[in-house]
C-alpha cells in the first residue's frame, strides 16, 4: 500500500464549547491525541491544520501547519495541511471525534483500494454529508484554493464541485465499519464532552 498522511483539522475556535475541544482530557490523553492514535495505524505521518493554535498543539509534539486563509474555516485547514503533505493520498479527521476507530480509516483505504478512486471520498449517513472525516487526494489544491480566494467556503458544494464520491452506511458495513454513527458524533458542546467523559473508553 502507497503511504498515506494523516490529517487533523484542529484550527477552529470550539465557540460552542467554550474552550479549546481539542486539548480537553478524555480517558488518560486529550481529545487531539485520541484522533491521533485512530490514525496512526494507518499512516506514514500526521499533520494538524492548528489555525491559530499552533504553540497549543505543538506543545504536544505535533508537526502543526498554519492557515494561509485564516479565519475561511475548516476548508483553509485543509488547504494548509494539503499543500505540507507529501504524499498523494491523505486521511482527514476532525478534532472533535474522539470515538472514532483505527478500523474506520483502515476500512476507508480498503474501499479506495476496491474502488475506483475520485479526488475525495467521504461518509454520507441517512442524507447528512460529513466532509471532515474522510480521503483526499492532493490534486484538489487548485480547486480549493480557487474557492478561498472567492470566499466559496461551503465544503460539501465543493465536494460536489470535484466530482468526490460519498461512501453510503451500507458501504461502511460492507467496508467493516461498525457503528458508523456513534464514531462520527461529533463533541460540540460541554454536555457532550462530559457525557464521553462518563463513559468507557472504546477499546482501539
Amino acid at each position: 500500500m502507497k503511504e498515506w498522511t494523516g490529517i487533523i483539522l484542529a484550527g477552529g475556535m470550539s465557540s460552542r464549547m467554550g474552550s479549546n475541544k481539542a486539548l480537553l482530557p478524555l480517558h488518560g490523553s486529550i481529545v487531539l491525541e485520541q484522533v491521533a492514535a485512530a490514525l496512526a495505524p494507518a499512516v506514514s505521518r500526521v499533520i494538524v491544520a492548528a489555525g491559530p493554535n499552533v504553540d497549543a498543539y505543538q506543545a504536544f509534539g505535533y508537526t502543526c501547519v498554519e492557515d494561509r486563509y485564516p479565519g475561511k474555516g475548516p476548508l483553509a485547514g485543509l488547504h494548509a495541511a494539503l499543500e505540507a503533505s507529501e504524499t498523494e493520498w491523505n486521511l482527514v479527521c476532525a478534532c472533535d471525534l474522539p470515538l472514532i476507530q483505527p478500523s474506520f480509516f483502515t476500512a476507508m483505504q480498503w474501499l479506495a483500494e476496491s474502488d475506483r478512486r475520485p479526488p475525495a471520498m467521504v461518509p454520507r449517513l441517512e442524507g447528512r454529508v460529513h466532509p471532515l472525516v474522510g480521503m483526499y487526494h492532493r490534486d484538489v489544491l487548485p480547486s480549493l484554493e480557487q474557492c478561498l480566494t472567492e470566499d466559496r467556503l461551503r465544503v460539501t458544494r465543493w465536494l460536489e464541485e470535484i466530482g468526490g464520491q460519498f461512501i453510503e452506511a451500507e458501504d461502511l458495513e460492507r467496508a467493516g465499519i461498525r457503528d458508523a454513527a456513534a464514531q462520527l458524533s461529533n463533541m460540540n458542546t460541554m454536555q457532550e464532552y462530559q457525557d464521553l467523559v462518563d463513559k468507557r473508553p472504546p477499546s482501539m
